[in-house]
């Protein structure tokens, strides 16, 4: 097995030049992670809608979010989309931060690359006065909800999901700051 090591890992903001690549990584990462449970259209045509460029542009430019880029030697292997202010019903706290979006490249997801972003992410939330981080997973995705649980997150709730024609069900999880 691969292990990334710190030193091997850079973490960097994102910037406006980077949305082609955010495109692709996305849409790498986002089918990586769900296309053996999901072999309809349904996969497709969410990828095609939620990572197109256009679609991430208009997130980018939301200046309540913030993209992070993990690169191994100067080539992207996963991100995450952290929202400030953005909430759900179940969760609480005087100062919420959410983690829209955290995928790592299938090859690297047990080489220590997820632990190093979600830290940093942690790190970034904790530096700029947020006290509660939430995120949606997927209730079937134990092996994401167990590396979550890992750093104290825990089920505060639940939302439905839309999927391309069906809604899936995404247990609410936070953790304090």
């Amino acid at each position: 097995m691969t292990v990334i090591e710190p030193t091997d890992l850079t973490i960097r903001k994102a910037d406006e030049g980077d949305v082609v690549l955010l495109s692709v990584l996305a849409s790498t990462t986002f089918y990586e992670a769900y296309f053996e449970q999901d072999e309809s259209h349904n996969l497709a045509a969410y990828i095609y809608r939620s990572f197109e460029p256009e679609h991430l542009r208009t997130e980018f430019d939301d200046p309540s979010s913030t993209f992070f880029i993990a690169e191994v030697n100067g080539r992207a292997v996963g991100y995450a989309r952290l929202i400030a202010g953005s909430t759900a019903e179940s969760v609480t706290g005087d100062a919420i931060i959410e983690l829209k979006r955290f995928y790592v490249l299938e090859r690297l997801w047990k080489a220590g690359v997820g632990r190093q972003l979600l830290e940093h992410c942690l790190r970034y939330s904790r530096q700029n006065g947020f006290d509660t981080l939430w995120l949606g997973v997927w209730e079937e995705n134990i092996r994401a909800q167990r590396f979550y649980s890992k750093f104290g997150f825990r089920q505060v709730g639940t939302l439905l999901f839309p999927y391309g024609d069906v809604e899936g069900t995404n247990l609410v999880l936070q953790t304090d700051l």
